[in-house]
């Protein structure tokens, strides 16, 4: 994988891009991860796709970056695309890389060729009660207040099943202050509530969730996305939240043949 920077207002942004096929597929990965996230992905995919995989603004090289928000992650996130010259690609977003899918697909639908949300969430507003709004609003704060060591091994633990998918997991925390993680996950869940748009995203959807996710309520929110829009929906077993990395030959299987369905026009949005 090739390393390459995107200046831009609010900072620079690093991404790889490696593999040998014309369809491009982008892995963006979750709230306080890396683009580690996804290295078991690349070799598997490499030979039939254009891979791109990026450090989210505020995170991993891709820091410092000054007013991180999911629309500006978003908003980068083409600009990486305009310089790759990928008129539309694949986007496999896990967990709060899901969101910054949801939103390139709302902003540039014709980017989008696919979106594969990986224990992510819908972000329409009315799959969030009064109570899943409040409980959002809170969750930077109460972050604030546990101890640094017990937070990252509480985050790490809970993320991943897998012994190397939690040692990845803390292993990457540990680039991150107290005050950047609670930075982060304040920023992506008032992205979540701003998102303001109820209508169905004009591209092929694939929903996936690692059968341990304990994350919040993203089993729920995924089944309730995938009844209420027909979308596809798939269970890895042995996984958690970071279900890619849990149970890589799993997803990999699942994310493939979905691939190769749109590719060849069998699923439509």
């Amino acid at each position: 994988m090739k390393q390459k920077t995107i200046i831009g207002e609010h900072g620079s942004v690093h991404y790889w891009v490696g593999g040998q096929g014309e369809p491009c597929v982008v892995f963006t990965h979750g709230a306080t991860m890396d683009h580690g996230l996804f290295e078991h992905q690349i070799d598997y995919f490499a030979p039939n796709y254009k891979l791109i995989v990026w450090d989210v603004p505020k995170h991993g090289r891709s820091r410092p970056y000054e007013q991180f928000s999911l629309k500006n992650a978003a908003d980068a996130l083409v600009g990486i695309l305009d310089d790759e010259k990928v008129e539309k690609a694949h986007l496999v977003g896990q967990s709060m890389g899901g969101y910054i899918s949801q939103i390139m697909a709302r902003d540039y639908p014709e980017r989008v060729k696919s979106l594969v949300a990986v224990d992510s969430s819908p972000m329409q507003p009315s799959y969030y009660s009064a109570l899943d709004k409040w409980l959002l609003s809170i969750t930077s704060p109460l972050l604030r207040l546990y101890p640094y060591n017990s937070l990252i091994k509480a985050i790490a633990k809970q993320i991943a099943v897998q012994a190397s998918a939690q040692k990845y997991a803390l292993e990457t925390l540990k680039q991150l202050s107290k005050t950047e993680i609670a930075d982060i996950m304040g920023a992506v869940y008032e992205g979540v509530i701003e998102f303001g748009q109820e209508e169905r995203l004009p591209v092929p959807i694939l929903i996936i969730y690692g059968e341990a996710d304990r994350t919040g309520k993203v089993r729920t929110y995924s089944k309730q996305w995938a009844e209420r829009e027909k979308r596809p929906l798939q269970i890895i077993p042995n996984a958690a939240h970071n279900a890619n990395m849990d149970n890589p030959d799993a997803f990999n299987r699942i994310l493939e043949a979905f691939l190769q369905q749109v590719e060849q026009g069998e699923l439509l949005a």
